[in-house]
């Protein structure tokens, strides 16, 4: 897999909405300003304002422009962007696709859905803005985004079914939590040539017991792991079944495996906590992969929405109007800093100071 490219190119490749009449900046250097601005990790619309006028001489200087955008301009740039979520969407894939010119391999793709909420977006009266979003692990990026507007998230995933098979295709993986554990939805991913992977919590209570049934037997297959963190010992056991009982087949379209997880940690104090989980599959699947799969899903929350707000302060941005297209910016942001390297709170702080350093990543 290459580094990723600059999305700069491809993001400059959205029509142009502004009268021809009123245009004091060139799309493409208006893009370039923006995403510099960004990349430096301001928490707000203001606050990229303030960092564009701070460095407005470096960046007059490097863009040959007559000067820099003022507050109001940027409002009005994202909330023009929200709305043309269609020409944003496909700018993203296709640079998805040039990131990683292989995706067309015969290989299994692992994606993850979880929602994002941005706490800073409430309002008396008014529930903070929420989104669905789909990650793509081998490029920390999250490749589809959609507001849930009071819809279960469920309902929204359904939405983005054919967004994921115009990049994926038809090889792709998607690891889900409980609340996507239904039939219709299940089904529907399998309809469009994808894999599930879901886990079996008491929303499924019957499915899950039906599970714990299922492993009475001996497991297909057994992979233990251990590690020890800040003092704990952590040891892992999974354990695969593929003789998967009818009810689950009948609720489940598709499941091939049936997995079960066991936590057992030893912490500092000498107590002894241990946990099991269940979860099923449409992918045959030994007990060492169920296990790197499992783990690789919360990779959406660490490498992506933790650090939305970690490093760009997501959490603490009101803005409404203009949210979405902000938020996906961030994301294309977020991997190419991945690919940089992995301090990406320190390295953003130097961006912070230097614009020719933010502007060179573009």
């Amino acid at each position: 897999m290459q580094l990723p490219v600059s999305p700069l190119p491809f993001l400059t490749q959205i029509p142009d909405w502004r009268d021809s009449r009123r245009i004091t900046y060139p799309w493409e250097a208006l893009w370039a300003l923006l995403l510099t601005g960004l990349i430096s990790g301001p928490e707000n619309i203001l606050a990229l304002s303030d960092w564009l006028h701070a460095h407005r001489t470096t960046l007059i200087q490097r863009l040959s422009l007559p000067g820099v955008p003022r507050q109001a301009t940027l409002y009005r740039f994202f909330w023009n962007l929200d709305l043309h979520p269609k020409e944003l969407q496909t700018a993203l894939l296709t640079w998805v696709k040039a990131c990683h010119p292989d995706l067309d391999a015969e290989r299994l793709v692992l994606l993850a859905g979880d929602g994002k909420v941005l706490k800073g977006s409430a309002r008396q009266g008014e529930s903070a803005l929420s989104f669905l979003s789909v990650f793509f692990h081998e490029l920390s990026l999250t490749v589809a985004q959609m507001p849930q507007n009071g819809r279960h998230e469920a309902r929204v995933l359904d939405d983005m079914l054919d967004i994921i098979n115009s990049v994926f295709g038809t090889t792709w993986l998607i690891t889900l939590d409980a609340a996507y554990t239904e039939q219709g939805l299940t089904g529907r991913i399998i309809e469009a040539g994808g894999a599930y992977f879901v886990p079996l919590k008491n929303n499924t209570k019957v499915l899950k017991e039906w599970a714990e049934v299922a492993f009475q037997h001996p497991p297909t297959t057994v992979f233990q792991d251990h590690e020890r963190r800040s003092g704990e010992t952590w040891i892992r056991t999974t354990s695969t079944q593929t003789a998967i009982p009818d009810d689950v087949l009948s609720a489940l379209p598709a499941a091939q495996t049936l997995i079960r997880r066991e936590h057992h940690v030893t912490h500092r104090d000498g107590r002894i906590t241990q946990e099991v989980r269940y979860a099923v599959s449409s992918v045959l699947l030994t007990a060492q992969e169920a296990e790197d799969i499992w783990r690789q899903h919360w990779g959406i929350e660490n490498r992506s929405h933790h650090r939305r707000d970690t490093v760009f302060h997501e959490d603490r941005c009101r803005l409404r109007q203009g949210a979405q297209g902000l938020a996906v910016l961030r994301g294309m942001l977020l991997s190419l800093l991945h690919a940089q390297t992995s301090r990406l709170a320190s390295f953003v702080r130097r961006l912070r100071y230097d614009p020719l350093a933010a502007l060179s990543l573009l």
